[in-house]
């Protein structure tokens, strides 16, 4: 349950901060990111493709209304300009 919590706060703040929601492809936010954090927490590691859709659907991923809706007016928008950036040599 923690990674479906993890992305369901990081998908809000990304559309808190870009004012879109991710794509369906991205490789953090889209929908295989999704069912990997949905698989984690089976004991099989599967999720069919009508429980993908129905947590989308909870979720609130795209347009419809979701959980992901109540996580974003929670948040703040990131500061960018504070952001620090950590590189290894």
């Amino acid at each position: 349950m923690t990674a479906i919590s993890a992305y369901a706060v990081a998908y809000a703040q990304y559309e808190l901060d870009n004012g879109v929601e991710p794509s369906e492809s991205d490789p953090i936010l889209g929908d295989q990111a999704l069912e990997d954090a949905l698989a984690s927490a089976t004991k099989t590691g599967e999720v069919s493709p009508a429980t993908l859709e129905m947590a989308k659907s909870i979720l609130g991923v795209g347009d419809a209304e979701g959980k992901i809706d109540q996580i974003r007016a929670t948040l703040k928008p990131t500061d960018d300009a504070n952001a620090v950036v950590i590189r290894s040599n």
